[in-house]
Protein backbone atom coordinates (compact mmCIF):
# COMPACT_ATOMS: atom_id res chain seq x y z
CA UNK A 1 0.00 0.00 0.00
CA UNK A 2 1.65 3.49 -1.19
CA UNK A 3 1.48 6.65 0.77
CA UNK A 4 -0.66 10.20 -0.68
CA UNK A 5 1.18 12.10 -2.77
CA UNK A 6 1.30 15.88 -1.86
CA UNK A 7 -1.00 16.63 -4.46
CA UNK A 8 -3.52 14.35 -3.30
CA UNK A 9 -2.90 11.55 -5.66
CA UNK A 10 -2.62 8.59 -4.08
CA UNK A 11 -2.77 4.29 -5.28
CA UNK A 12 -3.70 1.94 -2.84
CA UNK A 13 -3.86 -1.72 -2.82
CA UNK A 14 -4.99 -3.65 0.03
CA UNK A 15 -5.74 -7.86 -0.65
CA UNK A 16 -6.20 -10.60 1.77
CA UNK A 17 -2.45 -12.53 0.62
CA UNK A 18 -0.72 -9.33 2.05
CA UNK A 19 -2.81 -9.48 5.33
CA UNK A 20 -5.17 -6.69 5.05
CA UNK A 21 -8.24 -7.28 6.97
CA UNK A 22 -11.57 -6.38 5.18
CA UNK A 23 -12.42 -3.30 7.30
CA UNK A 24 -9.12 -1.88 6.93
CA UNK A 25 -10.06 -0.76 3.37
CA UNK A 26 -12.63 1.38 5.07
CA UNK A 27 -10.76 2.60 8.05
CA UNK A 28 -7.86 3.39 5.73
CA UNK A 29 -9.90 5.56 3.00
CA UNK A 30 -12.41 7.14 5.81
CA UNK A 31 -9.92 8.05 8.31
CA UNK A 32 -11.49 5.84 11.16
CA UNK A 33 -14.55 7.70 10.65
CA UNK A 34 -18.37 6.09 11.05
CA UNK A 35 -18.68 5.70 7.40
CA UNK A 36 -18.38 1.77 7.64
CA UNK A 37 -19.25 -0.64 10.26
CA UNK A 38 -20.11 -4.17 10.99
CA UNK A 39 -17.86 -5.07 7.59
CA UNK A 40 -16.72 -8.76 6.90
CA UNK A 41 -15.67 -11.35 4.96
CA UNK A 42 -15.68 -14.94 5.67
CA UNK A 43 -12.39 -16.75 6.10
CA UNK A 44 -13.00 -18.17 2.60
CA UNK A 45 -13.20 -14.94 0.94
CA UNK A 46 -10.48 -13.88 -1.15
CA UNK A 47 -10.11 -10.18 -2.25
CA UNK A 48 -8.13 -7.25 -4.10
CA UNK A 49 -9.04 -3.95 -3.54
CA UNK A 50 -7.88 -1.12 -5.72
CA UNK A 51 -7.68 3.01 -5.75
CA UNK A 52 -6.64 5.56 -7.86
CA UNK A 53 -7.02 8.58 -8.42
CA UNK A 54 -7.12 11.97 -6.25
CA UNK A 55 -9.24 14.09 -3.38
CA UNK A 56 -12.23 14.75 -6.07
CA UNK A 57 -12.07 11.35 -8.13
CA UNK A 58 -10.72 8.45 -7.59
CA UNK A 59 -11.53 4.42 -9.78
CA UNK A 60 -11.85 1.77 -7.59
CA UNK A 61 -11.85 -2.13 -8.48
CA UNK A 62 -12.65 -4.92 -6.52
CA UNK A 63 -12.12 -8.93 -7.30
CA UNK A 64 -13.30 -11.11 -4.85
CA UNK A 65 -13.50 -14.86 -4.68
CA UNK A 66 -15.14 -17.35 -2.52
CA UNK A 67 -16.96 -16.57 1.04
CA UNK A 68 -19.37 -13.71 1.70
CA UNK A 69 -18.58 -10.13 2.07
CA UNK A 70 -20.75 -7.76 4.29
CA UNK A 71 -21.33 -4.61 6.44
CA UNK A 72 -23.10 -1.18 6.36
CA UNK A 73 -21.94 1.76 4.89
CA UNK A 74 -22.96 5.13 6.28
CA UNK A 75 -23.08 8.62 4.78
CA UNK A 76 -19.98 9.56 3.11
CA UNK A 77 -18.56 12.29 1.10
CA UNK A 78 -18.08 10.10 -2.12
CA UNK A 79 -21.48 9.42 -4.38
CA UNK A 80 -20.66 6.19 -5.98
CA UNK A 81 -21.48 5.07 -9.59
CA UNK A 82 -20.47 1.33 -10.22
CA UNK A 83 -20.73 -1.77 -12.48
CA UNK A 84 -20.75 -5.77 -11.82
CA UNK A 85 -18.38 -7.88 -14.27
CA UNK A 86 -19.78 -10.64 -12.52
CA UNK A 87 -21.09 -12.32 -8.73
CA UNK A 88 -24.22 -10.57 -7.37
CA UNK A 89 -24.57 -7.48 -4.52
CA UNK A 90 -27.57 -6.80 -2.23
CA UNK A 91 -28.19 -3.29 -0.90
CA UNK A 92 -30.49 -2.66 1.35
CA UNK A 93 -31.40 0.87 1.85
CA UNK A 94 -33.79 2.50 4.53
CA UNK A 95 -36.67 2.82 2.19
CA UNK A 96 -35.79 0.12 -0.59
CA UNK A 97 -33.46 -3.19 -1.83
CA UNK A 98 -31.93 -3.88 -4.80
CA UNK A 99 -30.15 -6.37 -5.89
CA UNK A 100 -27.13 -5.57 -8.33
CA UNK A 101 -26.29 -8.19 -10.82
CA UNK A 102 -23.69 -7.55 -14.10
CA UNK A 103 -24.51 -4.42 -16.35
CA UNK A 104 -25.84 -1.41 -15.91
CA UNK A 105 -24.23 0.97 -14.07
CA UNK A 106 -25.63 1.71 -10.44
CA UNK A 107 -25.60 5.15 -8.28
CA UNK A 108 -25.31 5.26 -4.53
CA UNK A 109 -25.90 8.79 -3.22
CA UNK A 110 -23.32 10.30 -0.85
CA UNK A 111 -25.79 10.72 1.98
CA UNK A 112 -27.63 7.87 1.46
CA UNK A 113 -26.26 4.39 4.10
CA UNK A 114 -27.12 1.34 2.83
CA UNK A 115 -25.98 -2.52 4.72
CA UNK A 116 -24.53 -4.79 2.10
CA UNK A 117 -23.88 -8.22 1.15
CA UNK A 118 -22.43 -10.07 -1.80
CA UNK A 119 -20.80 -13.03 -3.15
CA UNK A 120 -17.91 -13.14 -5.78
CA UNK A 121 -17.66 -10.06 -7.33
CA UNK A 122 -15.72 -8.37 -9.41
CA UNK A 123 -16.39 -4.38 -8.72
CA UNK A 124 -15.43 -1.32 -10.82
CA UNK A 125 -16.78 2.03 -9.67
CA UNK A 126 -16.12 5.50 -9.35
CA UNK A 127 -15.97 7.72 -6.28
CA UNK A 128 -16.67 11.48 -7.15
CA UNK A 129 -16.85 13.51 -4.11
CA UNK A 130 -19.59 15.17 -3.69
CA UNK A 131 -18.16 19.18 -3.40
CA UNK A 132 -16.76 18.40 -6.45
CA UNK A 133 -19.83 17.18 -8.21
CA UNK A 134 -21.23 19.97 -6.82
CA UNK A 135 -19.01 22.58 -7.89
CA UNK A 136 -19.19 20.96 -11.54
CA UNK A 137 -23.22 21.46 -11.85
CA UNK A 138 -22.83 24.68 -10.76
CA UNK A 139 -20.38 25.76 -13.67
CA UNK A 140 -22.75 23.88 -15.70
CA UNK A 141 -26.03 25.81 -14.48
CA UNK A 142 -27.67 22.73 -13.03
CA UNK A 143 -30.39 23.76 -10.71
CA UNK A 144 -29.09 21.95 -7.77
CA UNK A 145 -30.74 21.19 -4.88
CA UNK A 146 -30.39 22.68 -1.43
CA UNK A 147 -30.03 19.96 0.35
CA UNK A 148 -28.72 16.24 0.18
CA UNK A 149 -27.40 15.50 -3.70
CA UNK A 150 -29.68 12.54 -4.33
CA UNK A 151 -29.87 10.89 -7.51
CA UNK A 152 -31.89 8.16 -9.38
CA UNK A 153 -30.59 5.38 -11.40
CA UNK A 154 -30.09 5.92 -15.52
CA UNK A 155 -32.68 4.89 -17.77
CA UNK A 156 -32.56 2.18 -19.80
CA UNK A 157 -32.00 4.12 -22.95
CA UNK A 158 -29.13 5.97 -21.90
CA UNK A 159 -27.17 2.96 -19.85
CA UNK A 160 -27.31 1.46 -23.01
CA UNK A 161 -25.29 3.84 -24.75
CA UNK A 162 -22.47 2.98 -22.12
CA UNK A 163 -21.35 6.48 -21.84
CA UNK A 164 -19.25 6.70 -18.86
CA UNK A 165 -17.99 3.18 -19.33
CA UNK A 166 -16.57 4.50 -23.11
CA UNK A 167 -15.01 8.12 -21.10
CA UNK A 168 -13.76 5.58 -18.97
CA UNK A 169 -12.01 3.83 -21.53
CA UNK A 170 -10.74 6.81 -23.27
CA UNK A 171 -9.36 8.54 -20.50
CA UNK A 172 -8.93 5.70 -18.19
CA UNK A 173 -5.02 5.33 -18.52
CA UNK A 174 -4.44 9.05 -17.93
CA UNK A 175 -6.31 9.08 -14.73
CA UNK A 176 -3.84 6.20 -13.32
CA UNK A 177 -0.82 7.56 -14.24
CA UNK A 178 0.91 9.66 -11.27
CA UNK A 179 2.49 12.09 -13.67
CA UNK A 180 -1.17 13.61 -14.70
CA UNK A 181 -1.69 16.05 -11.99
CA UNK A 182 -2.68 19.39 -11.61
CA UNK A 183 -5.00 21.35 -14.02
CA UNK A 184 -4.78 18.50 -16.45
CA UNK A 185 -6.06 16.02 -14.17
CA UNK A 186 -9.27 17.49 -12.65
CA UNK A 187 -10.03 18.39 -16.24
CA UNK A 188 -10.45 14.61 -17.01
CA UNK A 189 -12.05 14.49 -13.23
CA UNK A 190 -14.47 17.05 -14.88
CA UNK A 191 -15.06 15.58 -18.05
CA UNK A 192 -16.35 12.01 -15.78
CA UNK A 193 -18.31 14.05 -13.06
CA UNK A 194 -20.51 15.60 -16.40
CA UNK A 195 -21.43 12.21 -17.95
CA UNK A 196 -22.59 11.46 -14.01
CA UNK A 197 -24.77 14.53 -14.05
CA UNK A 198 -26.19 14.46 -17.53
CA UNK A 199 -27.09 10.63 -17.20
CA UNK A 200 -28.51 9.83 -13.53
CA UNK A 201 -31.24 12.41 -12.61
CA UNK A 202 -31.21 14.40 -9.93
CA UNK A 203 -34.25 14.20 -7.18
CA UNK A 204 -35.85 17.28 -5.38
CA UNK A 205 -35.45 19.73 -7.61
CA UNK A 206 -39.43 20.87 -7.77
CA UNK A 207 -40.55 21.49 -11.05
CA UNK A 208 -37.35 21.44 -13.01
CA UNK A 209 -36.47 18.58 -15.25
CA UNK A 210 -32.87 16.88 -15.05
CA UNK A 211 -31.04 16.84 -17.93
CA UNK A 212 -30.35 13.67 -17.51
CA UNK A 213 -34.48 12.83 -18.38
CA UNK A 214 -34.18 15.08 -21.68
CA UNK A 215 -31.33 12.98 -22.59
CA UNK A 216 -33.38 9.80 -22.24
CA UNK A 217 -36.34 11.58 -24.23
CA UNK A 218 -33.74 12.71 -26.69
CA UNK A 219 -32.60 9.22 -27.27
CA UNK A 220 -36.13 7.51 -27.33
CA UNK A 221 -37.71 9.97 -29.37
CA UNK A 222 -34.41 9.31 -31.99
CA UNK A 223 -34.84 5.51 -31.71
CA UNK A 224 -38.82 5.63 -32.03
CA UNK A 225 -38.76 8.08 -35.21
CA UNK A 226 -35.15 6.99 -36.22
CA UNK A 227 -37.35 5.67 -40.13
CA UNK A 228 -38.43 9.28 -40.11
CA UNK A 229 -35.15 10.65 -39.76
CA UNK A 230 -36.26 13.67 -37.52
CA UNK A 231 -34.49 16.63 -37.87
CA UNK A 232 -32.52 18.14 -34.95
CA UNK A 233 -35.05 20.77 -34.05
CA UNK A 234 -37.76 18.23 -33.70
CA UNK A 235 -36.03 16.45 -31.56
CA UNK A 236 -35.02 18.81 -29.43
CA UNK A 237 -38.52 20.37 -29.24
CA UNK A 238 -39.67 16.68 -28.41
CA UNK A 239 -37.21 16.93 -25.21
CA UNK A 240 -37.61 19.95 -23.95
CA UNK A 241 -34.26 21.49 -25.06
CA UNK A 242 -33.05 24.15 -27.20
CA UNK A 243 -30.84 23.28 -30.11
CA UNK A 244 -27.71 24.20 -28.93
CA UNK A 245 -28.28 22.63 -25.83
CA UNK A 246 -29.30 19.74 -26.67
CA UNK A 247 -26.28 19.76 -29.34
CA UNK A 248 -23.66 20.31 -25.96
CA UNK A 249 -25.21 17.60 -24.07
CA UNK A 250 -24.52 15.10 -26.84
CA UNK A 251 -21.48 15.89 -27.54
CA UNK A 252 -20.55 16.02 -24.03
CA UNK A 253 -21.57 13.23 -22.56
CA UNK A 254 -22.21 10.45 -25.89
CA UNK A 255 -19.44 12.02 -27.67
CA UNK A 256 -21.33 12.56 -30.45
CA UNK A 257 -24.09 14.74 -32.13
CA UNK A 258 -28.10 14.21 -32.31
CA UNK A 259 -27.44 13.89 -36.32
CA UNK A 260 -24.48 11.67 -36.19
CA UNK A 261 -26.43 9.83 -33.19
CA UNK A 262 -29.28 9.23 -36.07
CA UNK A 263 -27.17 8.14 -38.49
CA UNK A 264 -25.41 5.64 -36.67
CA UNK A 265 -28.88 4.37 -35.60
CA UNK A 266 -30.35 3.73 -38.73
CA UNK A 267 -27.27 2.07 -39.73
CA UNK A 268 -27.07 -0.36 -37.08
CA UNK A 269 -30.89 -1.10 -37.61
CA UNK A 270 -30.43 -1.94 -41.24
CA UNK A 271 -27.34 -4.27 -40.24
CA UNK A 272 -29.70 -6.06 -37.85
CA UNK A 273 -32.12 -6.41 -40.26
CA UNK A 274 -29.32 -7.51 -43.16
CA UNK A 275 -28.45 -10.06 -40.84
CA UNK A 276 -31.99 -10.90 -40.15
CA UNK A 277 -33.49 -11.10 -43.53
CA UNK A 278 -35.99 -13.61 -44.74
CA UNK A 279 -37.28 -13.79 -48.26
CA UNK A 280 -36.35 -11.53 -50.94
CA UNK A 281 -35.39 -8.72 -48.90
CA UNK A 282 -32.52 -7.03 -50.83
CA UNK A 283 -30.32 -4.48 -49.45
CA UNK A 284 -31.82 -1.45 -50.96
CA UNK A 285 -35.51 -2.52 -49.99
CA UNK A 286 -33.59 -2.66 -45.98
CA UNK A 287 -31.77 0.58 -46.63
CA UNK A 288 -34.76 2.23 -47.66
CA UNK A 289 -36.76 1.20 -44.84
CA UNK A 290 -34.47 3.39 -42.81
CA UNK A 291 -34.45 6.56 -44.89
CA UNK A 292 -31.04 5.16 -47.07
CA UNK A 293 -32.44 6.07 -50.75
CA UNK A 294 -28.83 7.18 -52.08
CA UNK A 295 -27.30 3.62 -51.96
CA UNK A 296 -23.69 4.39 -52.35
CA UNK A 297 -23.60 7.01 -49.90
CA UNK A 298 -25.10 3.83 -47.30
CA UNK A 299 -21.84 1.44 -48.74
CA UNK A 300 -19.64 4.27 -47.49
CA UNK A 301 -21.29 5.25 -44.25
CA UNK A 302 -21.85 1.36 -43.52
CA UNK A 303 -18.44 0.07 -44.71
CA UNK A 304 -16.80 3.04 -42.25
CA UNK A 305 -19.18 1.95 -39.14
CA UNK A 306 -19.04 -1.86 -39.55
CA UNK A 307 -15.76 -2.70 -41.85
CA UNK A 308 -17.65 -4.19 -44.33
CA UNK A 309 -20.32 -3.88 -47.52
CA UNK A 310 -23.99 -3.72 -46.67
CA UNK A 311 -24.09 -6.63 -49.33
CA UNK A 312 -21.68 -8.73 -47.41
CA UNK A 313 -23.14 -8.80 -44.35
CA UNK A 314 -26.65 -9.99 -45.95
CA UNK A 315 -24.75 -12.92 -47.55
CA UNK A 316 -22.49 -14.22 -44.48
CA UNK A 317 -26.13 -14.16 -42.81
CA UNK A 318 -27.95 -16.43 -45.21
CA UNK A 319 -24.65 -18.28 -45.71
CA UNK A 320 -24.92 -18.72 -41.97
CA UNK A 321 -28.49 -20.75 -42.04
CA UNK A 322 -30.70 -22.54 -42.39
CA UNK A 323 -31.04 -22.26 -38.17
CA UNK A 324 -31.69 -18.07 -37.66
CA UNK A 325 -29.21 -17.36 -35.28
CA UNK A 326 -25.14 -17.83 -36.22
CA UNK A 327 -24.28 -21.47 -34.59
CA UNK A 328 -21.75 -19.58 -32.34
CA UNK A 329 -24.60 -17.77 -30.89
CA UNK A 330 -26.41 -21.19 -30.73
CA UNK A 331 -23.44 -22.43 -28.61
CA UNK A 332 -23.71 -19.60 -26.34
CA UNK A 333 -27.27 -19.96 -25.65
CA UNK A 334 -26.77 -23.96 -25.28
CA UNK A 335 -23.95 -23.03 -22.33
CA UNK A 336 -26.30 -20.71 -20.74
CA UNK A 337 -29.35 -23.13 -20.81
CA UNK A 338 -26.87 -26.14 -19.47
CA UNK A 339 -25.47 -23.58 -16.69
CA UNK A 340 -28.06 -21.48 -15.11
CA UNK A 341 -27.97 -22.20 -11.59
CA UNK A 342 -24.26 -21.26 -12.21
CA UNK A 343 -22.76 -17.97 -11.60
CA UNK A 344 -22.21 -17.49 -15.52
CA UNK A 345 -19.84 -14.39 -16.56
CA UNK A 346 -19.48 -12.79 -20.00
CA UNK A 347 -15.78 -14.31 -19.76
CA UNK A 348 -17.08 -17.94 -19.56
CA UNK A 349 -20.01 -17.64 -22.28
CA UNK A 350 -17.78 -16.14 -24.74
CA UNK A 351 -15.27 -18.88 -23.96
CA UNK A 352 -18.10 -21.59 -24.92
CA UNK A 353 -19.04 -19.95 -27.92
CA UNK A 354 -15.23 -19.16 -29.18
CA UNK A 355 -15.28 -16.01 -29.58
CA UNK A 356 -14.27 -12.47 -27.73
CA UNK A 357 -16.31 -10.74 -25.43
CA UNK A 358 -16.93 -7.96 -27.09
CA UNK A 359 -17.43 -9.85 -30.57
CA UNK A 360 -20.16 -11.74 -27.71
CA UNK A 361 -22.27 -9.05 -27.27
CA UNK A 362 -22.16 -7.89 -30.52
CA UNK A 363 -23.49 -11.30 -31.87
CA UNK A 364 -26.45 -10.86 -29.21
CA UNK A 365 -27.18 -7.41 -29.67
CA UNK A 366 -27.52 -8.09 -33.64
CA UNK A 367 -29.25 -11.77 -33.38
CA UNK A 368 -31.58 -11.13 -30.08
CA UNK A 369 -31.53 -7.83 -29.23
CA UNK A 370 -29.96 -7.56 -26.15
CA UNK A 371 -26.77 -8.10 -23.87
CA UNK A 372 -25.72 -11.67 -23.18
CA UNK A 373 -26.18 -11.21 -19.43
CA UNK A 374 -29.27 -9.90 -20.26
CA UNK A 375 -30.02 -13.21 -21.61
CA UNK A 376 -29.02 -15.00 -19.34
CA UNK A 377 -31.36 -13.47 -17.00
CA UNK A 378 -34.28 -13.58 -19.88
CA UNK A 379 -33.07 -17.52 -19.65
CA UNK A 380 -33.24 -17.77 -16.35
CA UNK A 381 -37.05 -15.99 -15.80
CA UNK A 382 -38.26 -18.45 -19.01
CA UNK A 383 -36.83 -21.56 -16.95
CA UNK A 384 -38.66 -20.57 -13.92
CA UNK A 385 -41.86 -19.56 -15.54
CA UNK A 386 -41.71 -22.98 -17.29
CA UNK A 387 -40.97 -24.87 -13.96
CA UNK A 388 -43.99 -23.48 -11.77
CA UNK A 389 -46.19 -23.87 -15.18
CA UNK A 390 -45.08 -27.52 -14.70
CA UNK A 391 -45.63 -27.43 -11.06
CA UNK A 392 -48.92 -26.34 -11.75
CA UNK A 393 -49.83 -28.81 -14.43
CA UNK A 394 -49.26 -31.94 -11.80
CA UNK A 395 -51.30 -30.49 -9.05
Amino acid sequence: MTDAATNGFRRLRFTDADGSDYSAIFEAEYHGSDFASETYATEDARYEYTVVGDDDLTLRTMRAEGGRRGGVIGARDDHVVFWLTRGRLEMHFADRSRVVEPGSPYIASASEAYRFESTGTVYNGVHIADRFLRAVGRDLGFRLPDGPLLFDQQDEAVARQEPLRHLIGEIGPMLVDDRVVGAMRTALNRRLAIVVLDTFPIRNRGADVPVANRLRDAVRYIEAHAADRPSVPEIAAACGLSQRGLQDVFARTLDSSPHRFLRDHRLDRVRRELLRADGDDTVAVIAERWGFTNHGRLAVAYRDRFGEDPATTLRSARAARPGRASWRLRRAVAFIEEHLDEDLTLQAVADAAGVRPRRLQQLFLEERGESPMAAVRSIRGASTRNAADGSGDRD
